[in-house]
């Protein structure tokens, strides 16, 4: 009996380590790491700017951004960074000069720090689930500012990419949604980097999913942007992406493109994972301002 007794403990010691464990790798998964800092706004570039502050739709975080207004601009576009950057780090710093690029087109342009990034609030990112209310925050923001359903676009790089579509999928206001170094189902990053990235054996993967869901409160395997990519069809969607991306590798962007097939597909050469801009700027506008001139109608 004493034997019985000593192993119903150690198994409850062994499960309770191995959930403590499984909380701790949850949790670290989504904190926010240390970023480059540069010092380019828009103002650098030419172009007037301000500080704005609004809320993520059906939430409490305040979310910050840069407004560069356009007085004659009929149509506006969401620039959205990703993980471990913000409006002001995106693209090794050169998000700024993009937006700038993007404004002397005649677009009104709002680059927003998703939350626990940049000068927004919240401490953890949630791979776009959470984030796309940030999005939908911006489209509520520039609603307010005039701007009709469908003349509202929204580019995302890599997190800020799943954000756009998770967000795209549920808001028709958005007409179109250009992605750049965007996964397409979360499972397909984690599982063959887990152990490299998290020193723990894959043993312990299904206890963190397990704690995932129930600390933050959705199933971190459901994360599949490419499914979420459906419900945006008939509205234009551009995907560019880095044929040696080793961070998102290119098949994602052709899952992505095999969810959306009427989507336009650019893959680029010699570029980083979301550095796209950074290595191959003339390419990148070329097709970035083609697709918002003539794939983007309202």
């Amino acid at each position: 009996m004493a034997i019985q007794v000593w192993l119903i403990i150690i198994a409850a010691v062994c499960s309770l380590i191995y959930l403590v464990v499984g909380a701790i790798a949850a949790l670290t998964l989504t904190k926010i790491g240390d970023h480059p800092q540069y010092d380019q706004n828009p103002g650098l570039y030419g172009v007037e700017f301000e500080t704005v502050h609004f809320l993520a739709r059906n939430d409490t975080l305040q979310i910050s951004g840069w407004y560069l207004p356009n007085p004659d601009a009929e149509r506006a576009i969401i620039l959205v960074h990703g993980r471990n950057a913000s409006k002001q780090n995106a693209i090794s710093g050169n998000l700024p000069a993009l937006a700038a690029k993007i404004h002397k087109t005649g677009l009104a342009v709002l680059m927003i720090d998703l939350r626990g990034h940049g000068e927004s609030e919240g401490k953890r990112y949630t791979f776009g689930v959470h984030e796309r209310r940030d999005v939908l925050g911006a489209v509520d923001f520039l609603t307010k500012h005039g701007f009709l359903p469908g003349q509202i676009a929204a580019l995302g790089i890599s997190l800020g990419g799943a954000a756009v579509i998770a967000a795209a999928s549920e808001e028709p206001s958005i007409g179109a949604v250009i992605l750049d170094s965007t996964f397409a189902d979360i499972n397909a990053l984690i599982e063959p980097n887990w152990k490299a990235e998290s020193g723990l054996p894959m043993f312990f993967l299904p206890g963190v999913f397990f704690m995932w869901k129930i600390l933050i409160g959705f199933d971190l395997r459901k994360v599949k942007p490419a499914e979420e990519l459906q419900k945006i069809h008939p509205r234009p969607i551009l995907i560019l992406h880095a044929l040696q991306d080793k961070m998102v590798e290119f098949a994602q962007a052709q899952a992505l493109k095999a969810a959306a097939p009427e989507a336009i597909l650019v893959a680029l050469e010699n570029c980083d994972h979301a550095e796209l801009f950074r290595d191959q700027p003339e390419i990148y506008l070329e097709k970035l301002l083609s697709f918002l001139q003539y794939s983007w109608t309202v």
